[in-house]
Order: C-alpha cells, then structure tokens, then sequence
C-alpha cells in the first residue's frame, strides 16, 4: 500500500512541490489507483506530473467533501485525462458558504455536474457505502455519536428557503484494507473524525490501524483532542498521518501517546507498507 499526498497546506522536504491550503491523496493498493480529493486549484495536477503520476491512470476520483479546498481542482485534472468515475455523497455541489453576520464568502466547489454530464463522465452518489474494488470502500452516513464533535455554525448551506445549517451529509471516507486491519482516510471531518472512525468499526468490524488526513482538531481544546487520541489507540490505530485541518495542538499532545506513531503529511510525503 502507498499513500501519497499530493497536496497539503505545508510542504515536505520535496521543495519542488507547490503547497497551499487544500488536500489531495493518491491511494495505490493491489495495482488499483484512487485519487481522494483534488486540492484548491492547479497546483494538484502540476504536483501529480512532478511525482510521475498520470491523471489518466486514476481508476476512481472521490471527493471527501463539497468544499473549494478539497473539489476545486478536479477541472484541471478532468482536462488533463482523468475521466474515470467521481465518486461523492449526496449534495456535494449544494451552494455551501461560511457566513459570519450578514456576510457570507462563498466554499463550494466551484464547478457543478454539468461539467460532468458534458464530458460524459459517471457521477457515483454514495449514500452509505460504495466499494470501489477488493482493497477500497467509500463509506458516508456517519451517525452523530460523540456530543462534543459539533459542526461550527459558521458553515451554511443556501437554500430556496435561505440559508441553513451544513451538516455535511456529503462527507464521506475512504477505507483500504490492510493486511491487519484497515486505514480510513479522511478530509476534513466535519462530522467529527470519531463520528467517522466509530461508523468504520462498527460496520466493518475491524481494527483501525492507519488515520490520515485532516481531522478538524483546529478548533478543539486539549481534552477533546486527548479523548479523540484515546479512542483512536482503543481502536487498534498504531500511525496517524494527520495533516490540512488538524491544527497544531494535536502535534503537542500526540507525544503523551508513544502507542501512537504521529507524522505530519506535508505536500509529498507518503506512507508506505508492503
């Protein structure tokens, strides 16, 4: 297995790869290749040339969420070759804004599926899980279990009847299975990276070996962030790869953990496990 980030907010010692706020992964698992997440604009398709990774080759696109970071540079990629299936959860293309007062900034995706429909590519809406082939599952519907994992009210969606609370319902997973148990790689977590790993080993009943991505421990304080640390290791996680959203507390307080083995996935750092 080979995890690749393409594209985070912080480099890697690969200082000829463009970073900026945003999240890109290339999975290769048993000869099959999934791109989760597509970054905020260009940079993801110039960094995937410089690491030798052709767009035509991706079998599956799966987009974590709707949000500009993480969905705005698929249109650059889908011109560049990549035209398998994109793989998202039910309202990725919602209008979705962050709004404080009666100002609101725009975070969507910045492209919608008539994009799709004219370059004829299969859109896949995954409402509960899709698996993609024998290594890769995409799961979404994560039920709300953890109380303090709360969604800041910041984040709208608008509606024919207004603007309204974005609960993410499109956020979704992507989980590779190991030879010992699974890696489940997320986005950003607004639904709460317990919520989600919970979801995970309930309804696949397996340890989780392996974490990445961003875990939107930002804005948590350090007793929600030690808790989410002691659910990980209860859950069999032995490597977290958190990078984007995940804050720098988490990097703190990751060392009361020596069980855990924590690494910054900046923009070309990988992991990898034969």
């Amino acid at each position: 297995m080979k995890l690749i980030t393409i594209l985070d907010d912080k480099p890697s010692e690969h200082l000829g790869l463009a970073h900026e706020h945003g999240l890109s992964f290339f999975v290769e698992q048993n000869g099959h290749r999934v791109l989760f997440d597509f970054g905020s604009g260009i940079h993801t398709l110039e960094n995937m040339r410089r690491l030798n990774i052709a767009p035509d080759s991706v079998e599956y696109a799966v987009g974590s969420h709707g949000h500009y970071d993480h969905a705005g540079g698929y249109p650059f990629l889908e011109e560049a070759g990549m035209h398998c299936p994109l793989v998202t959860g039910e309202g990725y293309f919602l209008e979705k804004y962050a709004g404080e007062g009666s100002r609101y900034t725009y975070l969507g995706t910045g492209f919608d599926a008539d994009l799709l429909q004219r370059k004829g590519i299969r859109h896949r809406v995954c409402s509960s899980e899709i698996k993609l082939n024998a290594s890769m599952t995409v799961m979404t519907a994560f039920e709300r279990r953890w109380d303090f994992e709360t969604i800041p009210e910041r984040f709208v969606l608008r509606t024919e009847n207004g603007m309204v609370p974005d609960r993410f319902a499109d956020e979704l997973c992507l989980i590779v299975q190991l030879r010992d148990g699974l890696m489940v790689i997320v986005g950003c977590s607004h639904p709460g990276i317990l919520n989600i790993l919970t979801a995970v080993q309930q309804r696949c009943g397996q340890p989780i070996r392996i974490v990445a991505g961003g875990t939107h421990l930002m804005e948590a304080d350090d007793s929600r962030i030690r808790e989410t640390l002691e659910t990980m290791k209860r859950f069999g996680t032995r490597i977290i790869g958190f990078n984007h959203c995940s804050g720098s507390r988490i990097r703190e307080i990751v060392r009361e953990f020596p069980e855990l083995n924590a690494e910054y996935l900046g923009a070309g750092d990988c992991l990898i496990e034969d």
